[in-house]
């Protein structure tokens, strides 16, 4: 942290809090507030009123996930400003105050830990999941080292499901919307006998897809998911209980692969798109040589015990086992060209085959003086990544079968004489059935996790020594992690031209890696509330993410750590007799060693991979948020995030600037015969040659990646009528929306987003008995088009992009009871 950065905090919200705290007792309302206002939350791991919680947290309710469809964490930006989430590669890529998952290879760790009902989720592609049946969203900004830990540098986000009850609940709600948008989620709840309870809850979305593939007549961005969850909760009332947890998901449609963007390299001759001539002309559309398909299914299983040890000592431990499989098809050159041989084959099968095991052992202490939890965590992940590059996803190098026996073969950087490699080794590497033929690129990674933690927080209440509304909060996390990696793989190089190509093979003895990783994270705070309707605040936390390896072809690279440092300062404020709540949070951090995923054209495979550490990182910003009553029955909230998020110290490799790219059987860079005055990236700089060799430039000064200055919402709800055919009608408006955001570290818009405002309103009715109500929607009412994530595709040279939902409305019937 540099004393500007903090001074600048310091003097925001210093004044802020003072001017508050002197109006304290003006403002005051008398503590005994119906319980009703309360939010519960367990950021702390137990339960709290969110107004009582030292952290920066925000909570969304099951009810306005509903009503603002918010069904999956693409979605939680909309309500959270401080959230950025992009996909690619069928990846969730959450960032929270700059701090995110800056990788699309698989097998690397997110920078947010996303929980489900406290079990940690490792997989970014998993993280798509376990959005239905829920009672909030939690999303606790800023690290979280000394409670969440494992890989919560930028903060986590909590998933907490609605759980068995000792009486009958039923819930049923149908919607029907355009893009043939149907839905439906059901949960029935209840007791067994004394002392068991269960829930029962399933959701299946199908939707036509937003574009289409123009050429084939596929749907692109299609939705067909289904999703089951069932538990069984035991509380016989002698100081235990056990909740056992299930859930199913399944994913089935066309939704996974980025579209056509713009080439990556215009006016670059040697490096123009592949494809070109075969690209859809709405960004909606996309074409490809096969449908961009995923498949998907995952299971996860949750023992949660908790024992009362006496009345102010809980032991919790909580086990989870998650079983996770994916495949990933997308054309890499998003384009209707067909493949042919010579030139490069570009259809990637990507399948993902993973197993973790969590578990906590908690030990919770609620006195007078003191509050907190104590226990020690395990966590151990196998994942089994499988990429391939092709003519196709199943048939591989037709054209090509003899040519493992007859040329160049190249193992672990030796050379090998000719047929070292059978081709019967070949199609167990690349999964194909007996008579089919080799893929470009086979790669097989084999990459683990095996890690060990003891945290602790604790808060002390200082009113017995005189400071009455005080409390000190000391807490801290030592982590130790071992990682491994093997990345096996066969390369037929020159686009896998018979006449040209080598085979290079790399083995699993070849490409085995491994690394310890140990971190002691602290969290150290005070807090005073001067009454029941203020909470000031000043945390310093920091935050740890190990090092992890990548599935790329021959790689040994495990990258070093991250780790943030963090200072806080905020405030909590219910005014004006609780017709305001108000929110305030003011930070900044220095991040070291930020882990980022690029790819650069060239090498053997015709793209390569590179996982690297950027330098350091900084950031600066300010959190508001509120929420307004007047009157019963009108309601305003909102929020507003400002980050000020920089790189202070990279210097790397553009892969859009043409001297850092050579492709199989195209001419070298020539600055003279083959200039570039019209590519994004060059052409390099003449001091950063001096500098930092051939093209790797200084990237301090530039905005962090996903990470937009300004990003707002604002909601209003007005029941317009209160007797509407016995019920209640709400008429609700949303207003959300961000500055430019930057996708890459290099501050261009190519690869980005331009700022928008979208606008979304809805129409509820609601039974005042309870049970029925009615829901007409529409969202993104101005049918805005703004980018969502891009990817530079190396082997196709052209610059892919995600997109947000276009305009959507629809009609949700739901009951109650």
């Amino acid at each position: 942290m540099t004393p500007r950065n903090f001074a600048r905090v310091a003097s925001l919200g210093t004044a802020s809090l003072v001017a508050l705290a002197v109006a304290a007792p003006a403002l005051a309302q008398d503590a005994g507030q119906a319980d009703d206002d309360m939010i519960i939350v367990t950021a702390n791991k137990r339960a709290q009123d969110m107004q009582d919680v030292s952290v920066a947290v925000s909570a969304v309710g099951g009810e306005l996930l509903a009503d603002r469809g918010i069904s999956n964490l693409a979605d939680i930006q909309s309500a959270v400003p401080s959230v950025t989430f992009g996909n690619d590669f069928n990846q969730a890529k959450v960032f929270i105050r700059g701090v995110g998952a800056n990788t699309s290879t698989t097998g690397s760790s997110t920078g947010v830990a996303m929980h489900v009902d406290g079990a940690y989720v490792a997989r970014a592609e998993a993280q798509l999941t376990s959005m239905f049946d829920l009672e909030r969203v939690e999303v606790l900004r800023g690290p979280q080292g000394s409670l969440y830990g494992r890989n919560a540098v930028g903060g986590s986000i909590n998933l907490i499901t609605r759980k068995p009850t000792d009486y009958l609940t039923v819930d049923a709600q149908f919607t029907l919307g355009n893009y043939e948008t149907k839905s439906a989620e059901v949960g029935i709840g209840g007791p067994i006998t004394d002392g068991v309870m269960f829930r029962l809850a399933g959701r299946v979305d199908e939707r036509a897809g937003y574009g289409v593939d123009p050429v084939n007549g596929w749907d692109v961005d299609d939705n067909s998911r289904q999703m089951v969850r069932g538990q069984l909760l035991f509380d016989f009332d002698q100081g235990w209980d056990l909740l056992l947890s299930a859930e199913y998901y399944g994913q089935h449609d066309n939704s996974g692969a980025v579209h056509y963007s713009a080439p990556a390299f215009p006016g670059v001759a040697r490096l123009a798109p592949i494809g070109a001539g075969g690209f859809a002309t709405d960004p909606r559309d996309l074409s490809s040589d096969e449908p961009p398909s995923v498949d998907t299914e995952t299971y996860s299983f949750t023992a949660n015990l908790g024992i009362d040890l006496n009345e102010n000592l809980r032991l919790t431990n909580l086990a989870n086992y998650r079983k996770f499989d994916t495949q990933l098809i997308q054309d890499l050159d998003i384009s209707a060209v067909v493949n042919r041989l010579p030139q490069a084959t570009t259809v990637q099968t990507r399948t993902i085959d993973a197993e973790q095991f969590s578990n906590e052992l908690q030990l919770a202490i609620d006195t007078d003086f003191v509050t907190g939890v104590a226990g020690l965590y395990y966590f151990n992940e196998r994942q089994k990544p499988r990429d391939q590059v092709g003519l196709s996803s199943t048939t591989g190098m037709q054209s090509n079968i003899t040519t493992l026996a007859t040329r160049p073969v190249v193992i672990d950087g030796t050379p090998a004489p000719v047929g070292s490699i059978s081709l019967a080794e070949s199609l167990d590497m690349c999964a194909f059935q007996a008579g089919a033929a080799p893929n470009r690129v086979c790669l097989r990674s084999n990459l683990g996790t095996e890690a060990y933690a003891a945290f602790g927080q604790l808060n002390f209440d200082m009113a017995k020594f005189g400071l009455d509304g005080v409390s000190i909060k000391v807490g801290g996390r030592w982590s130790h992690e071992e990682v491994d990696s093997r990345n096996p793989s066969i390369i037929m190089t020159a686009n896998a031209n018979p006449a040209v190509s080598t085979i290079l093979v790399n083995t699993n003895e070849g490409t085995f890696t491994e690394r310890t990783f140990e971190d002691f994270t602290p969290e150290l705070g005070i807090s005073w509330e001067p009454n029941s309707d203020m909470l000031f605040y000043y945390t310093y936390s920091e935050g740890f993410k190990a090092g992890s390896g990548e599935n790329a072809a021959g790689s040994t690279t495990i990258v070093d750590p991250e780790s943030v440092v963090n200072h806080e300062i905020g405030a909590k404020l219910q005014l004006f007799d609780r017709m305001l709540t108000l929110n305030l949070a003011g930070y900044t951090y220095e991040l070291t060693g930020l882990q980022i995923n690029k790819t650069v054209g060239g090498g053997p495979a015709g793209f390569t991979t590179i996982f690297e550490n950027a330098a350091e990182t900084s950031a600066t910003g300010f959190e508001a948020d509120f929420v307004f009553s007047p009157v019963d029955v009108f309601r305003l909230s909102g929020g507003l995030s400002y980050t000020d998020s920089k790189y202070d110290d990279f210097v790397t490799l553009d892969p859009l600037d043409p001297v850092n790219v050579s492709q199989p059987g195209q001419p070298a860079y020539d600055p003279v015969t083959n200039p570039s005055p019209t590519a994004f990236g060059g052409p390099c700089p003449a001091d950063s040659l001096d500098d930092f060799g051939p093209c790797r430039i200084q990237l301090a000064g530039n905005p962090t990646r996903n990470t937009p200055e300004w990003s707002y919402n604002l909601r209003a709800e007005l029941d317009a009528s209160q007797d509407l055919l016995g019920g209640t009608l709400t008429l609700a408006g949303d207003m959300y929306g961000r500055s430019d955001v930057f996708f890459t570290e290099f501050n261009r818009l190519v690869e980005g987003s331009e700022a928008y405002t979208m606008f979304d309103a809805s129409l509820r009715w609601e039974d005042n008995n309870g049970g029925l109500y009615a829901l007409a929607y529409v969202r993104n009412i101005g049918d805005t088009l703004r980018r969502s994530s891009t990817f530079a595709l190396s082997t196709g040279r052209v610059i892919g992009a995600t997109y947000l939902p276009p305009r959507t409305y629809g009609l949700t019937l739901g009951y109650r009871y």
